[in-house]
């Protein structure tokens, strides 16, 4: 009897690039992208294997590094490329969303931010820099933190504002083992870098934060010094 695994991987990367990957099982999406980790085995247990361990899709490109090396089968390539093509993937909607980067509303500031954050495990604050018209002309990741919390100083805001000669700003920051809601700790760093960035013209437009199950703007639901003012 002949091996039936002969040509396995010609055929699958030959249907994915005829059919594309809508009706690929999640497993064997896996198993196409180890193909390029992993030379010679059998990569269709272990894409099977990292599902059994962190859930769905969304959870194995989540996975920490330090998790996925721990999964029988996965060396250190596997687990960097499955961390490579997590950040590819953000890398990707970030810049598919910043085409039209005029931030005119709170809809628009969410969106902007809904797709820095894909595959972080920590809290971390982002800063959008803008002109008077609302165009980006600056936005960095200003700090990380831990899975639960995250800190930053008024002045080190400040400092990047004033760098970047910015009119408006706005943050944003992620919950991501939480909800779309703002914290009282929010709510009160918020003012305070709302205040602090008024004192040297430059104005806070919002606050944005992101979540599994959504994404939340202070001003959209009068939250914001502005508004409670």
């Amino acid at each position: 009897m002949g091996n039936i695994h002969k040509g396995h991987r010609k055929r699958l990367k030959e249907e994915f690039l005829q059919l594309g990957m809508d009706h690929f099982p999640d497993h064997r999406v896996l198993e196409l992208l180890l193909f390029y980790a992993i030379p010679r085995l059998d990569t269709n247990e272990l894409g099977h294997e990292l599902l059994e361990q962190f859930g769905t899709i969304t959870g194995v490109f989540d996975a920490s590094y330090e998790l996925l090396v721990q999964v029988p089968g996965m060396g250190e390539n596997s687990a960097t490329l499955i961390k490579v093509a997590a950040a590819l993937i953000r890398r990707y909607m970030d810049d598919y969303t910043s085409r039209n980067n005029v931030i005119d509303s709170p809809e628009a500031a969410k969106e902007y931010m809904r797709y820095k954050f894909l595959c972080e495990q920590r809290e971390c604050i982002y800063l959008a820099c803008m002109g008077h018209n609302g165009k980006i002309i600056f936005c960095t990741k200003v700090t990380d933190g831990s899975p639960e919390s995250v800190s930053v100083a008024p002045s080190e805001i400040v400092k990047l504002a004033l760098r970047a000669d910015a009119a408006k700003a706005f943050i944003a920051h992620n919950h991501p083992n939480g909800l779309c809601l703002p914290s009282n700790r929010d709510i009160r760093v918020t003012s305070i870098l709302f205040d602090t960035l008024r004192q040297v013209d430059v104005e806070l437009t919002d606050h944005i934060i992101v979540a599994p199950d959504g994404v939340y703007s202070m001003v959209e639901s009068n939250m914001f010094p502005a508004c409670r003012n």
